[in-house]
C-alpha cells in the first residue's frame, strides 16, 4: 500500500453507526501505507482461507454480470 493510504483504513464519514456493520479485513498488507497499528479497532487480519472468499467472482456473483477479459491476438 502506498503512503497515500489513510492509516486508519476506514472512515465512516462521522456516522458511528456504520462502524457496527462494516467488515474490514486485511490480508498480507505491506508497504509504506500499511501502518496496521493505526487501523480502526475493528480491523481484522485475515488468513489465506478467509481472503480467498473475497478473491473469486463467486463473492459478487460476477459470472452473471461481468464480461470476460478481452483477448489479444499475438
Amino acid at each position: 500500500m502506498s503512503s497515500l493510504v489513510n492509516p486508519t483504513g476506514w472512515q465512516a464519514n462521522k456516522v458511528a453507526a456504520h462502524d457496527k456493520t462494516v467488515f474490514y479485513g486485511e490480508y498480507k498488507c505491506t508497504g509504506p501505507g500499511s501502518h496496521t497499528a493505526k487501523r480502526v479497532p475493528f480491523t481484522q487480519d485475515i488468513d489465506e482461507n478467509e481472503a480467498s472468499r473475497f478473491l473469486s467472482l463467486g463473492y459478487i456473483q460476477g459470472s452473471s454480470w461481468l464480461l470476460p477479459p478481452p483477448g489479444f491476438k499475438v
